[in-house]
């Protein structure tokens, strides 16, 4: 099958003779790619080339079996309960510190539990078809931002108040009338600044209490600005936002995209990653999201998918310039280079 040659790596077969524009051979079919062929490659402007489905077999990888899975689901099960809990109790008419701590305690243990799981965001998206409420968005936001702040080399202190402020984050959100959070056909212009005005009340609750950080209640009043003004309530621009508020955003426009709603099906996380290489790098602090996107997609390398073709297929290694559009492996035995196939698109993950 052909890849192109950002995808080939070494130890890889190449499945053709392969020329130089004047005739001149640069290497034999059946040649093992070394450094040294592919700088050759680069050097002699080769952008595509075909490689042997035999030497392709070894990049298939299984992460999603790992026994973690199980102890994962169970934890984030608990921790959803615990932060119900914390957070309806913060609602009621006297609210105590009780609770505030719970949660502190609570971004702590979820911090220290998942801060070297790699297969975390790929479990994260396998837990949505167990609850999607705002209590769930909640944690997963936490985990997603604390390996975001981690990839960023974060302070491990830091990384754990990320937790904080996902879990945190939308609160405003149990002030919402339930017909207008859970309506499940689009919202009326009007319905939409209820909507909107979460994050405002959010910081108002948040801002009772002395002993929450004052990061914290910031991210719940900032977490949808946007880098280019877009965003709400203070259409706030790049320097006047806060960096805990920029990470949060981004990892809750991940997740929300990537979540079920009542009024449409999850998106696939490539299209999500397409939309972040189109548009989030304006909207978003960019380097984050060059960041974000450069490990994130390593979660979903042995997943399966839908291809628009009717096919499903398994991810099977991350295009470095366009990671939306990966190597796939089609059932039948057919290798597919999605970025040297634009007809073809990821539909969606398959369970």
């Amino acid at each position: 099958m052909k890849m192109s040659l950002e995808n080939i790596q070494v130890g890889m077969c190449v499945g053709q003779d392969l020329y130089t524009e004047n005739g001149q051979l640069i290497t034999p079919n059946n040649t093992v790619v070394t450094e040294e062929l592919l700088a050759r490659l680069k050097k002699f402007k080769i952008n595509c080339v075909e490689m042997t489905h035999d030497s392709l077999d070894d990049y298939i990888f299984d992460i999603k079996s790992t026994a973690g899975f199980k102890s994962f689901q169970s934890e984030c099960t608990e921790a959803k309960e615990s932060l119900t809990t914390s957070l309806d109790s913060i609602l009621q008419d006297n609210p105590d510190d009780v609770h505030i701590d719970m949660i502190k305690n609570l971004s702590t243990l979820l911090y220290e539990n998942n801060k070297k799981n790699i297969n975390l965001i790929d479990m994260v998206y396998s837990m949505h078809e167990y609850s999607d409420a705002v209590y769930t968005h909640s944690v997963n936001v936490g985990m997603i931002a604390s390996h975001l702040g981690h990839w960023l080399g974060l302070p491990e202190e830091e990384i754990k108040l990320l937790v904080t402020c996902g879990l945190f984050h939308d609160i405003g959100k149990l002030l919402i009338p339930k017909e207008i959070l859970e309506k499940p056909d689009k919202l009326t212009p009007a319905e939409y600044r209820i909507m909107q005005s979460h994050t405002s009340k959010g910081f108002e609750l948040l801002d009772q209490f002395p002993d929450i950080d004052d990061r914290v209640k910031k991210v719940a009043l900032l977490h949808h600005e946007r880098c280019d003004g877009t965003g709400y309530p203070m259409h706030f621009k790049g320097d006047q936002l806060d960096r805990f508020s920029k990470i949060i955003a981004i990892a809750d426009a991940y997740e929300a995209m990537t979540s079920e709603r009542s009024y449409r099906e999850p998106i696939c996380p490539f299209t999500v990653v397409s939309y972040f290489e189109k548009e989030g790098l304006h909207k978003f602090e960019t380097k984050y999201v060059l960041k974000f996107l450069a490990k994130i997609l390593n979660s979903y390398l042995h997943t399966k998918i839908l291809l628009s073709n009717g096919k499903e297929a398994t991810v099977i290694m991350i295009n470095r310039n366009v990671k939306s559009r990966p190597l796939v492996k089609v059932d039948d035995g057919d290798f597919i280079d999605l970025s040297v196939n634009p007809e073809i698109d990821i539909v969606k993950m398959v369970n």
